[in-house]
């Protein structure tokens, strides 16, 4: 069987974009070990991503499709077509797409072809209920009726999550032919120790569904409610004058996961989320962690978070101070590091192939 791993639009950008890159480079390597002499993976990149999309292996083929990264233009060009032309050249059995979008004119130019498409979220379709034309008109309704399409009319879908494949079933209706199979989770061994004394982390960004105000306002919140507050570090916001919070940016994934690591708290409050890395980064490294009470949170954090309603800053503020005044035994610790045997990419790669294969 020949597979196309579709890596062409893949560029390691910043949020979304660097999240799928990373899935992307960490699937294909544990698939790289899983397949057989019986399949032949065809995986198309371009000239900026081929070093992590690369491998020496009789049964893995590079394909170069462009001399340099591409840009929007050459996106939508391979999304109506080029993406269609090059698989018919390649005579392959399976395109597989790890972006999240199935391209056009696949099934006409080569009718046999099976689609498998990795969603990771359907966040684009809350913007526009909740913030209509935040990423401008044009492009949030290509965008929307790209995923909708890829969502109804891909041979086989692949849920990160079980709250991502309801809300498949919620908004388009298909529950045949979906399945669910969790990411793999890598996490760096943290570098030394970020500040010399107690702290709070989180994590957010300047989108609205991160819900960066909505941390600030319980931070401050808890401020007023003790007498000794403790710093918040936050990374992926802009410089802030409110007292006691200071912006980070981390370069390394060892000084972020420090951060993780030797914090008494980890705070994430997303309104929506497909997955949510971050908690179980948090998690991984024993760190206790409060977040948003939404389904996909309770689901992959298998209850050993802590779960807070967002619309009572004052409440989370309190939640804050109970947290940080029970102790953080070893056993509670423990306890958080055992949920990432369930994120393996060893097991995600595994799930993948066995989807492909059916």
């Amino acid at each position: 069987m020949r597979i196309i791993f579709d890596a062409y639009e893949l560029i390691q950008g910043q949020g979304k974009s660097l999240g799928i890159y990373n899935y992307a480079k960490n699937l294909l390597k544990a698939l790289v070990e899983e397949i057989d002499d019986k399949t032949e993976l065809l995986v198309i990149c371009n000239s900026a991503n081929q070093h992590d999309f690369s491998y020496q292996h009789p049964r893995v083929r590079t394909i170069l499709v462009s001399a340099t990264p591409p840009r929007k233009i050459a996106r939508l060009i391979w999304f109506f077509g080029r993406a269609a032309i090059e698989t018919r050249k390649l005579q392959a059995d399976v395109y597989f797409s790890p972006k999240g979008f199935c391209p056009k004119l696949l099934k006409t130019l080569s009718p046999a072809l099976k689609t498998v498409v990795i969603i990771h979220d359907l966040i684009p379709l809350w913007y526009a209920e909740h913030f209509p034309g935040y990423f401008g008109r044009l492009e949030e309704w290509f965008i929307n009726n790209s995923i909708v399409s890829s969502t109804k009319y891909a041979d086989r879908i692949i849920a990160i999550s079980q709250a991502t494949r309801d809300d498949i079933a919620a908004r388009t209706g298909r529950t045949q032919g979906v399945a669910m199979i969790y990411n793999g989770i890598s996490v760096p061994a943290p570098g030394p120790r970020p500040y010399p004394h107690p702290y709070i982390f989180a994590m957010s960004s300047t989108l609205p569904h991160k819900n960066a105000e909505g941390i600030l306002a319980a931070y401050q919140a808890y401020r007023h409610q003790t007498d000794s507050p403790l710093p918040l570090f936050i990374c992926g916001i802009e410089t802030t004058a409110q007292d006691g919070v200071t912006s980070i940016k981390a370069a390394y994934a060892s000084e972020l996961h420090a951060y993780f690591a030797y914090a008494e708290l980890f705070l994430f409050l997303s309104f929506t989320e497909g997955f949510g890395f971050p908690p179980l980064e948090a998690l991984a490294h024993g760190t206790p962690v409060l977040c948003s009470d939404i389904p996909v949170l309770r689901e992959i954090s298998k209850g050993t978070a802590n779960y807070v309603a967002l619309d009572d800053s004052a409440a989370i503020g309190r939640k804050i101070v109970e947290l940080l005044n029970q102790e953080n035994s070893v056993e509670l610790q423990n306890q958080r590091r055992a949920v990432l045997n369930e994120f393996t990419w060893a097991a995600c790669a595994k799930g993948v192939l066995k989807s492909i294969l059916n």
